[in-house]
């Protein structure tokens, strides 16, 4: 992976001065899983790496204030394996151990799992092939080759953490070139398969991730073609605490994170499968079947309905 200029920050100040003076002609770099395959593939082209693996205050995991708080650039692996973690927060454990495999997990970070690029079959291929069929909306051509429309790209948001987080109303801290802020993690993302995040102006840089310490049962499913490496076809995390508060949220389904909340008492199970049918924007951009992924949505959230009733 060649690029002009290779920068090696130790602090996130460092790093957002480095990439003011590159005016958007750069990528920044943690585990690196997900973009040097996207480099590979002519996916993307700026031509500086700002890596950010030596800022070591992004790595801590553990409480402050009543709160998990976990390090942008802490591993996957490393997230796992965490005894606050373990001892607490067993949703934050399966959701990471679901994720590719037990390498790439010793890599791959919680901000990149965070921020990772939508996908979508016409769209994550090699540039020979994408060439062969015509580009996309996402790419350079002028319309989306799933729906045949010219105004809307319906690339999935394939992000394991992100549901089982926002289930359990996590926070993420943001410094960019002019201030440090907080925002709900749900706020993140918009419904936009081509600009899919909210509030990364400014070469903003997450930090941290704050999850408070409440008690909750929890469900988490994933589907996938394999049991390891694949990325998600669905995710459904959800979180019910002990004043019957519930979030559902429903991931690789639509192009954004879906969250359904209230309380539990205000819920039909079949109100919550057609709620759900109706917030993901799903379309045929997966390996697996249209048909079958809605079909399975539907079971999942009827085995999650079972599981918080217990």
């Amino acid at each position: 992976m060649y690029k002009e200029s290779f920068i090696i920050p130790h602090t996130v100040d460092e790093a957002l001065a480095a990439a003011g003076n590159l005016q958007g002609d750069y990528r920044y770099f943690a585990g690196g899983t997900d973009i040097q395959i996207y480099y590979k593939q002519g996916l993307i082209a700026e031509n500086s790496i700002i890596d950010l693996n030596e800022i070591a205050e992004l790595k801590s995991i553990g409480f402050e204030n009543g709160q998990l708080k976990i390090g942008s650039l802490a591993t996957l692996d490393e997230l796992a394996r965490s005894k606050p973690v373990q001892d607490h927060f067993s949703l934050i454990k399966n959701a990471a151990l679901s994720i590719a495999t037990p390498v790439i997990r010793k890599t791959a970070t919680v901000g990149g799992n965070l921020l990772v690029k939508n996908r979508c079959n016409f769209y994550n291929q090699s540039e020979d092939w994408r060439i062969a069929v015509g580009s996309c909306l996402r790419d350079q051509g002028d319309i989306c080759r799933v729906t045949g429309g010219k105004n809307k790209c319906f690339s999935r948001n394939v992000s394991d953490l992100a549901p089982a987080l926002i289930a359990l109303n996590a926070t993420v801290a943001l410094q960019n070139r002019e201030q440090t802020f907080t925002v709900p993690l749900i706020d993140l993302y918009q419904p936009d398969g081509i600009n899919n995040h909210n509030h990364l102006e400014k070469d903003a840089i997450i930090t941290a991730i704050s999850i408070p310490r409440k008690k909750h049962k929890w469900y988490f499913r994933k589907l996938r073609l394999r049991r390891s490496l694949d990325y998600s076809s669905l995710t459904v995390a959800a979180v019910m605490d002990t004043e019957n508060e519930l979030h559902v949220c429903i991931n690789a389904m639509s192009m954004a994170p879906v969250l359904i909340r209230g309380l539990f008492t205000d819920f039909t199970l079949e109100q919550l499968q057609k709620t759900a049918a109706k917030e993901c924007k799903t379309v045929d951009n997966d390996l697996l079947p249209l048909k079958y992924r809605r079909e399975m949505l539907k079971v999942y959230l009827d085995e999650m309905w079972q599981s918080l009733t217990k």
